[in-house]
């Protein structure tokens, strides 16, 4: 068993979002990814791999093709890989989520 502090990895970086692998196995994997005010996760899929994404802090929006839906603390979004997504912070603090894939993505090689 391996248990990880989220609060101890990958600071928020005011230039650019932040995405770093936490754990993964063979059916799937985790990520965290920090959103500083202002920034966003650009329009994008994740193939084959199913998406359970969780607001861990702050809030933000989440966009697919039904349209953009607010996104706060305690929210969790569930997508196909072939799903459509952006996510923004438009607000005035931080917004951390956590990504589970399944299977991983991206896929190994």
């Amino acid at each position: 068993m391996e248990i990880l502090n989220i609060h101890a990895v990958a600071p928020y970086d005011p230039e650019r979002f932040v995405a770093q692998a936490l754990a993964g196995s063979e059916q799937g994997n985790v990520r965290i990814i920090r959103l500083s005010p202002g920034q966003d996760l650009p329009p994008h899929t994740h193939g084959d791999s199913d998406l359970f994404l969780f607001v861990v802090e702050g809030e933000g929006l989440i966009e697919t093709e039904a349209g953009p839906r607010p996104f706060p603390a305690g929210f969790l979004a569930q997508l196909r890989g072939s799903e459509e997504l952006r996510v923004s912070n438009p607000g005035h603090e931080g917004m951390t989520l956590l990504a589970f894939f399944a299977p991983p993505f991206p896929p190994a090689a």
